[in-house]
């Protein structure tokens, strides 16, 4: 912008003298509402700050119990400090061998116990012993195979004499 005679002049304005310029050339003007606001603010002595609506007042429900002790914006605790990372954590976050190992025998234990207590329901129960049938009928057949191998074996070797 060039420096003409009405920049020089308002240049050499007192800070006071200049906000009376800037309110009343920007008072009718909707784009300029900031920097009036600004200037009727700065004026008046103090910085401009924002204004919050009021908050309207909310009559009492009937029946319902009032809370007249609510917290206030003072009551708010100071946020917690975390100085150093937990004892079983490094300074980068990464768990410890010790943290890993106590996770895995926790897992591990929660897993026979979760097994034991299936067992001990009555659904946990007719299954073992279904597998136990199977089981002990699998051992079975396997030692009647056996035997007619064995029974047969000799038979075998009854004959092979025989021949002789």
């Amino acid at each position: 912008m060039p420096d003409t005679d009405l920049t020089a002049r308002l240049r050499a304005l007192p800070d006071r003298e200049f906000l009376d310029v800037v309110k009343a050339a920007s008072a009718d003007r909707p784009g300029l509402g900031a920097v009036h606001a600004a200037a009727a603010a700065e004026g008046a002595g103090s910085a401009a700050e924002p204004t919050t609506p009021p908050v309207p007042e909310i009559p009492p429900v009937p029946g319902l119990p009032s809370t007249p002790d609510l917290p206030t914006t003072t009551d708010v605790p100071p946020p917690i400090q975390m100085s150093a990372p937990a004892p079983d954590y490094t300074a980068g976050g990464v768990p410890t061998f010790d943290r890993v190992r106590d996770k895995v025998e926790q897992r591990y234990g929660t897993a026979l116990g979760s097994d034991e207590l299936d067992r001990a329901t009555p659904a946990g129960r007719s299954i073992a012993e279904q597998w136990d049938a199977r089981e002990k009928a699998g051992h079975e057949k396997l030692d009647q195979i056996r035997k007619s191998m064995h029974a047969s074996g000799e038979q075998s070797t009854a004959e092979s004499k025989e021949n002789e």
